[in-house]
């Protein structure tokens, strides 16, 4: 399965990641539990998740750009030059929660690429537990549909991501199931594993050689599982804007990464990356650096309310 979009121009290991093809499924939106984190930080306020701190969003971060509605939906997004447009249920009551009147995600054409989400679910936070992808190239006939679970932990941070797809490509049809797993220390968090199979293909591990808080529950790119960072324009979108849930509460100053190729071993690689900030006078970042293996790359952010 080919990447479709292109977030930042990293090593071709970093962004060209081996990708886990996936089943159908017929998905039932989560119930509001606790292990979907319904304790987050507390009741979300109108059109805004609890991750948000203080009204503080970011309006551009990892090459994503976004503008929100009046009450703090999100309007539309810009990825790779590719423009996402959030629909809503014209018939939403006023001061009903309107996270929950999402209906669809459009994207505009983009040569012949086309992306649809839909059938969103949240939870009392606000973070979204369930939702559906479906991607098609008229030119190369390719067609991917993904489903998605979500799962979260009693501080309202990512824990489990559970994927199941089917589609067709230049090879055939295609099916087959993963899940992503996010581990903790007091908050902080120290590793991203992608599994298939019941086999670790992928892991992201974080080292934090100085406390940098991650004081308005930044989530760019560096933060999130690189197949779905480089793959789902649509997890972007959702990443920086708080709607899945808390980030981890200081900033990594290094990460590496390790690929295990199970068709190919010796295709396997391991990765490390040094990260660097640049916080505003609000604590906020205004940029980070990912710098390794001769390349630097600098990404801007900003943010809403400064």
């Amino acid at each position: 399965m080919k990447k479709k979009f292109e977030l930042a121009n990293l090593s071709k290991n970093l962004l060209y990641c081996v990708c886990f093809s996936i089943c159908a499924l017929n998905l039932t939106a989560c119930d509001d539990d606790d292990e979907n984190g319904t304790q987050g930080n507390g009741p979300a306020p109108i059109g805004i998740p609890s991750s948000v701190v203080d009204g503080v969003r970011a309006t551009s971060m990892s090459g994503v750009d976004v503008t929100y509605n009046e009450d703090g939906t999100i309007k539309e997004a810009e990825v790779d030059g590719n423009t996402l447009v959030f629909n809503y249920a014209s018939s939403r009551a006023i001061k009903v929660d309107p996270i929950r009147s999402l209906i669809s995600i459009t994207s505009s054409e983009r040569e012949s690429e086309r992306w649809i989400a839909s059938d969103f679910a949240f939870n009392t936070s606000g973070f979204v537990t369930a939702y559906k992808l479906k991607y098609t190239d008229t030119d190369s006939r390719e067609e991917m549909n993904i489903a998605y679970t979500f799962n979260y932990n009693a501080d309202g941070q990512m824990q489990k991501i559970s994927m199941k797809t089917d589609g067709k490509d230049d090879e055939g049809p295609y099916s087959g199931s993963g899940e992503i797993n996010y581990t903790y220390n007091n908050k902080v968090l120290e590793k991203i594993e992608t599994k298939s199979n019941n086999i670790t293909y992928c892991s992201q591990t974080y080292e934090y050689t100085q406390a940098i808080k991650n004081t308005y529950n930044a989530m760019p790119l560096l933060l999130l599982p690189e197949e779905l960072a480089s793959d789902d324009c649509v997890f972007n979108v959702f990443a920086i804007t708080g709607y899945l849930g808390n980030a981890g509460a200081n900033l990594p100053t290094a990460m590496t990464i390790k690929n295990t190729d199970l068709e190919d071993p010796s295709e396997n690689s391991t990765e490390r990356y040094n990260l660097s900030y640049t916080l505003n006078e609000n604590k906020a970042i205004s940029s980070y650096t990912l710098s390794g293996y001769g390349e630097t790359m600098t990404f801007p952010c900003d943010w809403t309310n400064f």
